[in-house]
């Protein structure tokens, strides 16, 4: 295994650095929709940083993506709610003269129950990486994008992010979070060329609890469940053409604009009732 911090190439990567021009660089790239994008991004031809915890997993994908394309892949296996990680990151490919022009902050996790029924250091870790880690990664990154003409900031959040979902209160409220930090980034670029997007898939299977929640939602989540790769072809494609928010697939494009068509006192009685089920609590 490569050690934390170290890139897949570490012997090569500065003789490889003026062949292989701008990085891509994806947190939570080892799994899940990250990984899926990572592929997806390899096989447009971008080279790869990719940045998740510090497990056999990531430098398998890493591994795994640059044998299968003619790319170039680097990996940092860091913790980013630790103090600090979004800058050790920037460190890291600073001083490995790695150029990024596209930024995923993809990273995140989530949990459902009754709010006090889980820890309040759990919550603390959600909001740290789903939004702190993500903040600092735009903040410290972005003026490296700009130094490209071509740059792209993607920023994931959820078909949640435009419903308060009981049950599942920290989780969407970080969402709406991103989502709302992303169109007003967006907006404030606007005059400089602002390429920031904000993805808000809707339920995707990503592992063995995400397919355990699909089926306990029923019908209802079938309609709009979507596979990570499917997420990640929309994703990268609506990324690269500018679209400010991607929402991958029809049904839960529909379904956003059917709720704003309720009074939020009517629509929470419908959301109380359709994630009732997670009352007692399940994986994010």
């Amino acid at each position: 295994m490569i050690n934390s911090g170290q890139s897949l190439l570490a012997d090569t990567s500065s003789t490889l650095e003026s062949e292989s021009g701008f990085y891509t660089l994806i947190t939570g790239g080892s799994q899940g929709i990250g990984l899926a994008m990572a592929k997806e991004c390899a096989a447009r031809g971008m080279n790869l940083l990719l940045v998740a915890l510090d497990e056999s997993r990531l430098y398998e994908a890493a591994r795994d993506i640059q044998k299968e394309y003619d790319i170039i892949v680097n990996c940092y296996g860091i913790d980013l709610t630790q103090d600090n990680a979004p800058q050790k990151v920037y460190d890291w490919c600073v001083e490995s003269n790695y150029r990024v022009n596209i930024l995923i902050n993809n990273a995140g996790f989530g949990r459902s129950g009754i709010f006090n029924t889980h820890s309040l250091q759990e919550y603390r870790a959600m909001m740290r990486l789903n939004n702190q880690a993500l903040v600092e990664m735009t903040y410290h990154f972005l003026p490296m994008l700009q130094q490209s003409s071509d740059w792209r900031l993607l920023n994931m959040s959820s078909m949640e992010a435009n419903l308060p979902i009981p049950y599942k209160a920290v989780y969407s409220g970080s969402k709406h979070f991103v989502y709302g930090f992303s169109l007003a980034l967006r907006e404030e670029l606007k005059e400089h060329g602002s390429r920031v997007s904000v993805i808000c898939p809707g339920p995707t299977i990503t592992n063995e609890d995400g397919l355990k929640r699909i089926k306990k939602h029923g019908w209802s989540a079938k309609l709009l469940v979507k596979m990570p790769e499917e997420v990640a072809q929309i994703a990268i494609h609506q990324m690269l053409q500018g679209k400010g928010v991607i929402v991958p697939g029809r049904m839960p494009y529909l379904l956003l604009k059917i709720s704003r068509l309720f009074s939020t006192s009517t629509k929470m009685v419908i959301l109380g009732k359709l994630f009732r089920k997670y009352k007692h609590g399940d994986a994010g």
